[in-house]
């Protein structure tokens, strides 16, 4: 693997957070196997109609069942809104976020969670537009929220089957470009989608995951997770 990365580490070792947003999905049982085969827990911003509808596979029980064993095993669920609407819609921000929010909650009393604070991060990132702020924000300012961003987004809902390592490579860069600025990375990935033309499946997140905690592990790396 060393011949993927040109950078050497000369600095303290550097500290990561994994984030992924839309899930679950057809993908999400293979991610969970590679973070518990490295010890890795994460931050999954669920998305509602992907947990009660699940149109990626149509069975709502095997949804929930993904979101249960996440919770179980150690990584924080997270609130992506319902319904992923976007930036413009605005007005409908708030009911969407307090419907994905019971979801989200529900989960966590099954799997026997405790009870604290469901981070949020808003579809799409803060955005601004023509120079105006982003409308959705004195949105969840009323409500009390706060956006979980990222210090970097990989666009790996747009990879192939086969880009693993190039994301992977993307990713240890990221990771330690912010570590020689004495910061820390949080990386946002996709474990499914809104049912746009790019689908669903994510085999590059998972194998470049895979890859990316090989690494770690061999650089002696730490991870946490948000917030």
């Amino acid at each position: 693997m060393r011949g993927l990365y040109s950078s050497y580490t000369r600095y303290n070792a550097p500290v990561f957070a994994l984030t992924f947003d839309d899930g679950p999905g057809p993908d999400t049982e293979a991610l969970l196997d590679v973070l518990r085969a490295a010890g890795v827990r994460a931050t999954f911003f669920l998305l509602g109609r992907n947990l009660e509808e699940a149109p990626w596979c149509g069975d709502p029980a095997r949804a929930r069942s993904l979101a249960v064993r996440a919770a179980r095993e150690g990584h924080v669920l997270g609130n992506h809104t319902w319904s992923h609407f976007r930036p413009d819609r605005w007005r409908e921000l708030a009911a969407d976020v307090r419907r994905g929010e019971a979801v989200v909650r529900d989960l966590r009393r099954e799997s026997g969670a405790a009870e604290a604070p469901v981070p949020f991060r808003l579809p799409y990132g803060v955005r601004v537009t023509d120079g105006a702020l982003d409308p959705r924000l004195p949105v969840i300012a009323s409500m009390g929220l706060g956006h979980q961003h990222w210090t970097s987004d990989f666009d790996d809902w747009t990879l192939p089957h086969g880009e693993g390592p190039a994301l992977a490579a993307r990713m240890v860069a990221h990771i330690e470009q912010f570590a020689a600025l004495g910061l820390d990375a949080v990386l946002d990935l996709h474990d499914s989608g809104t049912g746009s033309s790019f689908g669903y499946s994510r085999p590059a997140t998972v194998e470049g995951v895979r890859l990316l905690l090989e690494e770690a592990r061999r650089r002696k790396w730490k991870s946490y997770t948000v917030p």
